[in-house]
């Protein structure tokens, strides 16, 4: 039987090696279960020629990095399109005759994100969607079709969707919830760093919307940091680091820079997969702030129970257990 891990995430941002990571680290479960698995990874073209060929090489080069350089097909759709057809793709990797092989046989589809559409996604015999950022696609599924029509089973990180105390609307559909892949031996132990660090990385703003208790909140990270941003002064032993997609005449970035912040750029300390891991051990290890601020944003804006997304809530344990050993050591934040 062939697992197809669907994508389509991870080739068009080539500078994100957190975002490659996800399902990276999927492709690691499956292989170490010994199973038959392949990468289908959507690619819609743009009208830059040299951007699109630099995506497919730093793709293919990822991969052969990785160990995956024959498990993979990359289905480079020009011109993009919502709907989503063999007829309409050219396929790097494994070539377009083996895929249709395979999809006679038996098989499943691992759908991340909703990334495969119809009528493609119709070919797969057992269809499996996986929502990885619990909330928005959950939401959207119960206002538009959203290929619900298309998939056998839903599972979603988001661990409260049956709670009584969850404040999205209620949906229909059989969700089945599962914690987030992480391979514990891609993050391996570090040595502790010398400088105490608190640091995250990720997106300052925020464009979504999703419909809480009738109201459509702010799930910015800009938003969600304003009860913190005053640490650094408080915590002067400690160094206080942001790593965000905030361009140089943003006046935010000014603004957190005299607050004391320190803004580095995520594309520079967190390119690759590789980068990604190594950068949360060196730099991004001490998450007390990303764990917090994810924590308290979510859980207040859904009336204190929400969707809870495990991420948020194993990195508030380690964050919690990060200051006490730090309490107990050079500082306080009271």
């Amino acid at each position: 039987m062939t697992i197809f891990l669907g994508c389509g995430f991870a080739a068009k941002y080539r500078e994100g090696g957190g975002n490659f990571s996800v399902p990276l680290q999927w492709m690691f479960g499956l292989q170490r279960l010994k199973l038959d698995a392949i990468w289908l990874e959507l690619l819609p073209a743009t009208n830059d020629v040299a951007a699109n060929q630099g995506r497919i090489k730093n793709f293919q080069r990822q991969l052969q990095a990785h160990g995956l350089a024959g498990r993979y097909c990359l289905l480079y759709q020009k011109p993009a399109s919502d709907t989503h057809d063999l007829d309409g793709v050219r396929c790097i990797g494994i070539p377009k005759r083996e895929l249709l092989e395979r999809l006679r046989g038996p098989n499943v589809l691992l759908n991340l994100a909703y990334s495969i559409h119809p009528p493609l996604l119709l070919k797969f015999q057992r269809r499996v969607l996986c929502d990885l950022d619990p909330s928005e696609i959950f939401y959207w599924m119960t206002k538009m079709e959203m290929g619900q029509s298309c998939h056998h089973e839903f599972w979603t990180i988001g661990l409260n969707v049956h709670g009584n105390d969850c404040q999205l609307p209620k949906s229909s559909l059989p969700w089945k919830t599962f914690y987030p892949l992480v391979d514990t031996q891609w993050f391996g132990v570090q040595p502790r760093p010398r400088t105490p660090k608190f640091t995250t990385v990720g997106q300052w703003y925020w464009g979504g919307a999703v419909e809480v208790a009738g109201e459509f909140p702010d799930l910015s990270k800009k938003l969600a940091f304003e009860p913190y941003l005053n640490l650094p002064r408080r915590v002067p032993d400690a160094q206080f680091e942001l790593a965000m997609n905030i361009t140089a005449a943003d006046p935010e970035r000014g603004r957190l820079q005299r607050l004391r912040w320190k803004i580095v750029d995520p594309h520079r300390v967190a390119r690759t997969p590789s980068a990604y891991p190594a950068s949360h051990h060196r730099r991004y290890r001490r998450q007390t702030l990303s764990s917090c601020e994810e924590w308290i944003q979510f859980c207040a804006r859904c009336g204190g129970g929400g969707v809870r997304c495990e991420r948020s809530a194993a990195r508030l344990a380690a964050a919690i257990q990060a200051s006490a050993r730090l309490c107990r050591g050079s500082f306080r934040f009271s």
